[in-house]
């Protein structure tokens, strides 16, 4: 059996996964969503796990966001206080496993450089969440280096190098594995190649040598990396047919930091689910994403769920992946902060696929009540699960 936690985490993601295998549970943390996700629900959940004797096998970052992130940061100072819960693998793409050309140096560090790095970390993850106060990195402040400051394995899995789709499946036990789609190694060189740019902007002149000190900074600056785009934003109407809805999908997110996004396929016993993270999904012909699904699974492209990337953004999935694919479930995992995620075009142009689906919504977005219709679902044969927003919604499988 498999219990799928979907918790509410704003405009983010946080799933926690229970696969009962044989006699064992493993137990798969993916994100943390902002800190009040962990406050509110995470916390609880994982001490749960710890008193009766389990552990996080994995726990994944997707990526450096603070919708994704900053849950982790809560949970890994509370860990690290006293050790509530064991960690088998942290799997997260850090300065160490993204920045590979960073100069030697060793030579003492330049005051400029200094207060360079000081004020990217002073103001924290994004500007949003901008600090009060100064930061001590006495125990660790950013996520590489509260992993590390809690000894915990950080990507042990690919010998501390990148988690990235060269990755053999991983075999998490006999009946369960994971198949890593991406990012791609590209992906993270195009992501250094911005973070350079962004410290030579600042007239950063690489004097300062790795450490937890840059370790933070960088995860700070990534995090701000945005790239904001215009998508197609579908009013919601009073429209007689979903398909008036429909579009192209012909918009493409161009954010570096969502592109360095991890990717899985989960794969236990017979069934695949798929988390998409915020990655981004481009046309067939120039997707990396696609290929990879094709290369491992051929044309068996049935999952039992798909983790909607980027929360539903139309800039984020195409009409080749949504032809290519089908799942019995879509996760939507947003409040519409931020951004207003979902995007209309998107679940019109799943619920119009024949087949039989149930989107699963975790707050009752004003998207969510638009297509809970029974005229529409009975039309197009599809179900609406819609949480309060307040209540962890849990599906077994």
């Amino acid at each position: 059996m498999i219990d799928l936690k979907i918790l509410p985490a704003s405009y983010g993601d946080c799933f926690l996964l229970t696969i009962k295998d044989k006699e064992k549970n493993i137990n798969i943390l993916i994100d943390g969503g902002l800190a009040q996700t962990y406050d509110r629900y995470l916390k609880q959940l994982l001490r749960e796990l710890g008193k009766k004797g389990e552990k996080l096998d994995i726990v994944i970052n997707t990526h450096i966001d603070s919708d994704h992130i900053k849950g982790l940061i809560s949970f890994l100072k509370d860990n690290n206080k006293d050790k509530f819960i064991e960690i088998g693998d942290f799997w997260f793409n850090g300065l160490e496993q993204i920045i590979s050309n960073y100069p030697n140096t060793e030579s003492k560090s330049d005051i400029k450089d200094e207060k360079i790095i000081d004020n990217i970390i002073r103001k924290g993850y994004e500007d949003e969440f901008q600090q009060t106060e100064e930061i001590s990195l006495k125990e660790g402040v950013s996520l590489s280096g509260l992993i590390e400051y809690g000894g915990y394995n950080h990507n042990k899995v690919s010998g501390g190098k990148a988690i990235i789709d060269v990755l053999d499946n991983v075999k998490v036990s006999e009946n369960v594995s994971i198949k890593i789609i991406a990012p791609n190694k590209d992906d993270l060189i195009r992501l250094e190649a911005k973070w350079f740019d962004e410290l030579e902007s600042k007239n950063f002149y690489f004097t300062t040598p790795k450490s937890e000190k840059l370790m933070t900074s960088f995860e700070f600056l990534v995090s701000r990396l945005k790239t904001y785009y215009d998508s197609f934003k579908s009013k919601v109407s009073s429209a007689e047919d979903i398909g008036l809805y429909l579009s192209e999908l012909d918009k493409e997110d161009t954010s570096m930091v969502n592109g360095s996004s991890v990717a899985f396929v989960l794969e236990v016993y017979d069934k695949k689910f798929l988390f998409l993270g915020d990655a981004i999904v481009k046309d067939r012909e120039k997707c990396k994403i696609i290929q990879n699904l094709i290369d491992e699974y051929g044309d068996n492209l049935e999952f039992e769920l798909i983790k909607l990337p980027h929360h539903g953004s139309n800039c984020n999935i195409t009409k080749d992946f949504i032809n290519l694919t089908n799942a019995k479930e879509y996760i939507i995992s947003t409040n519409s902060g931020r951004h207003g995620h979902p995007d209309l075009d998107v679940i019109a142009n799943l619920i119009t696929k024949k087949n039989k689906k149930t989107f699963i919504f975790n707050y009752k977005v004003k998207q969510a009540t638009l297509v809970d219709k029974e005229k529409w679902k009975t039309k197009y044969k599809y179900e609406v699960i819609v949480g309060n927003g307040n209540e962890i919604i849990e599906r077994r499988y």
